[in-house]
């Protein structure tokens, strides 16, 4: 992969992590559903065949067309509080620790927990609402995805080749050791808890953003290394 192609696909990146980040934590919000439509209209045009991250694109994008945002905003809106909220025990949980605990009953701010506020630290960040919000809730861990991604575009414009490779290093590690031995879970209970296209679209984009990520990186880091 040629560095420009790597620039355009670290973009594209960001992008989807924000958007995936944002969903989760605010809700479909319009003006996230409108921003949506519009940069992605044109994968409409494609075919998915097997590719999870175009399939789910294409699925929230067929959620959204030709629908009058306002009134889709509530319907989406309703169903993200039953699905991750509430009242009672929502379906699904947006928090890893549900994932990847051992326990009978699995409890938030478990080990793993600790261990991504290590790595949030490691970078200088503190989470906003880091007293009430675990740190694995997947809005977070999306979010800092975004970060080291917006740091890696950085990196390259800047040609500081080691600080690039450090945050490649960083992004493969979270995702490989972390996110992936969780998010596959997440994903089908997702998928198995709504009917509604837009979060099932979620879904596809999310495990196909991830898995692609992680293949990605592997080349980026072959790209990293020619260069030296």
């Amino acid at each position: 992969m040629e560095i420009e192609e790597l620039k355009q696909v670290l973009a594209t990146q960001q992008e989807l992590y924000r958007f995936l980040s944002n969903i989760i934590t605010l809700g479909p919000k319009k003006e996230l559903l409108d921003h949506f439509r519009v940069v992605y209209s044109e994968l409409l045009k494609e075919e998915a065949d097997d590719d999870n991250l175009v399939k789910g694109i294409i699925t929230i994008q067929k959620a959204l067309i030709e629908k009058n945002l306002a009134s889709c905003e509530a319907v989406l809106n309703r169903e993200y509080t039953r699905l991750f909220i509430g009242p009672g025990k929502p379906p699904v949980s947006p928090y890893a620790s549900i994932y990847i605990s051992d326990e009978p009953k699995p409890k938030l701010m478990d080990e793993s927990t600790i261990e991504v506020r290590k790595q949030y630290l490691d970078n200088n960040i503190v989470m906003a609402n880091m007293n009430s919000v675990p740190d694995d809730f997947l809005g977070a861990e999306l979010e800092y995805i975004y970060y080291l991604t917006v740091k890696s575009l950085e990196s390259i414009e800047k040609s500081e080749s080691e600080e690039f490779g450090a945050l490649l290093q960083k992004q493969k590690s979270f995702i490989k050791n972390h996110l992936m031995t969780w998010i596959a879970k997440f994903v089908q209970n997702l998928l198995d808890s709504t009917t509604e296209d837009f979060f099932r679209g979620f879904a596809l984009l999310l495990i196909g953003l991830v898995e692609s990520h992680l293949l990605i990186l592997q080349e980026s880091a072959e790209v990293y290394s020619s260069a030296h």
